[in-house]
């Protein structure tokens, strides 16, 4: 577990002026006891350094104090210690990158605005099973498996898809993202909770990062590079002149009890314009009698949120539900690399347009400008024109997935629920889901759509229409 109070930096600092600012952060215990009684034997060791302590550090890494790599760094210390990497945002697009870079022997520091990791996360929290084999996601943090999922229309007609094996995971998202924060501090990165970057500059050599901490206080930290994964609600990419949405969703979400729920339940989702225009609302169970409830729609939500409570669980009285919102980022629009910059996950608009869901390609996206960045340190090359390989990556991988379900998605809100349900019934009749069961995967919806788009066409031609 991660403690913003918990065991502190220690900066072993030489008297020798060229070795000053070396840092050695030493791998211990969660407990601060043991971790001072380490902390006294490596001082032993380095009998040549003194120690200052510095509050606010949660993870120790031994630094080697010898070769090239110690001399890069303290060669721009004069103005400041230069850290390699700067990240700014603690989701798991930028957790994930952070431990990517720190386990490949980077100088890496997280800072995230909130005072823990994961508070406030609203997120439905489901998670495909590709992802977890991909990236060897940590499972403590899952609460159950999903082994169907429920279409229904607004008067209640329903296909559904069953998976042989499950379809996906649903985790609770404040302890998936301590431990991914937890394994980025153990590959070596320094994460700073409580501090808000407000600013970004770039120069020459590095860029300067304005940061300011809940008392007010501001400091500037100096990275060669930064990766920007505040978010799609983060100012940053405006100032910079970094990608942006080209449509802004309204989300709204909450936990809530509902009698007899079961975690073996279908996930059910729930479309038409009266129900959630511009997009859907989802039901997702939980286990225990409780389910994620939640709705998507480029309008205000609450109205439709408390609908679809009073439809889903009449007993329950919606005022007292405590329910969160958010933006959701659709189809990013201008480039999300520049000199010594990149923006990745939900801050790079790498959201999934069809459902709306951030982490696998958010994941995806911190995978690739890991990448990027380790080749730019390797070559000593920090351009914009070496950074935008990361577009070249991402718009190959999930660039088209993002267009198709877009445009699939606004298709379907320009449909009235008369129109749906006839969908709905051609669906069934043709028995279409079964013939698209090669094609369902989870995080990958692009050519499922165009099937089913073609199957609907068919069949609707074949029924006469024009």
């Amino acid at each position: 577990m991660l403690h913003p109070s918990g065991p502190q930096f220690l900066r072993f600092q030489s008297a020798h002026p060229r070795q000053r600012g070396v840092v050695c952060r030493l791998r211990g215990s969660r407990h601060r006891r043991s971790s001072e009684r380490r902390s006294r034997l490596n001082v032993a060791r380095l009998s040549a350094f003194r120690v200052e302590v510095v509050k606010g550090h949660e993870q120790y890494r031994q630094v080697r104090l010898a070769g090239n790599r110690v001399a890069a760094r303290v060669k721009h210390n004069g103005g400041g210690r230069v850290r390699d990497v700067v990240v700014v945002g603690a989701g798991p697009a930028g957790l994930h990158a952070a431990s990517r870079l720190a386990a490949a022997g980077l100088d890496v520091a997280l800072i995230e605005a909130q005072a823990q990791l994961g508070r406030g996360a609203i997120c439905s929290g489901v998670i495909g099973e590709e992802a977890f084999s991909r990236f060897g996601l940590p499972t403590s943090p899952v609460l159950t498996a999903i082994l169907s999922i429920q279409a229904i229309s607004p008067s209640g007609k329903t296909m559904e898809h069953l998976g042989e094996a499950p379809l996906a995971r649903v985790v609770d998202k404040a302890a998936f993202n301590r431990a991914l924060g937890e394994r980025a501090a153990a590959a070596g990165t320094r994460i700073e909770l409580n501090q808000r970057v407000e600013s970004i500059e770039r120069n020459k050599r590095h860029v300067d990062l304005c940061v300011r901490n809940e008392e007010g206080e501001r400091r500037v930290i100096k990275a060669r590079v930064a990766l920007i994964a505040s978010g799609v609600n983060g100012c940053l990419n405006r100032v910079l002149n970094l990608a942006r949405p080209r449509q802004l969703l309204r989300a709204m979400q909450a936990e809530v009890t509902l009698p007899g729920q079961e975690g073996s339940a279908p996930t059910r989702v729930f479309v038409g314009r009266s129900v959630a225009p511009g997009a859907f609302a989802w039901e997702i169970p939980l286990g225990h009698g409780r389910a994620r409830v939640g709705i998507m729609t480029h309008e205000d939500p609450r109205a439709y949120f408390l609908a679809l409570l009073r439809r889903i669980a009449p007993g329950l009285d919606g005022s007292c539900v405590q329910a969160g919102q958010k933006a959701i980022a659709q189809v990013p629009v201008g480039r999300s690399t520049a000199e010594r910059l990149v923006a990745i996950g939900e801050a790079a608009g790498h959201v999934k347009t069809s459902t709306g869901g951030g982490i696998y390609y958010g994941l995806l996206s911190a995978e690739f400008a890991a990448e990027v960045v380790l080749r730019a340190f390797r070559q000593g090359d920090f351009s914009a024109s070496r950074f935008s390989e990361f577009e070249r990556y991402w718009r190959s991988a999930f660039g088209n997935e993002l267009l198709t379900g877009y445009f699939a998605r606004e298709l379907a809100a320009s449909l009235p629920d008369s129109a749906l349900e006839r969908i709905f019934e051609l669906v069934n009749s043709r028995k279409i889901l079964a013939r698209l069961n090669g094609l369902l995967k989870f995080d990958w919806h692009r050519r499922a759509l165009l099937a089913t788009l073609g199957s609907l066409m068919l069949a609707r031609g074949g029924n006469g229409h024009g």
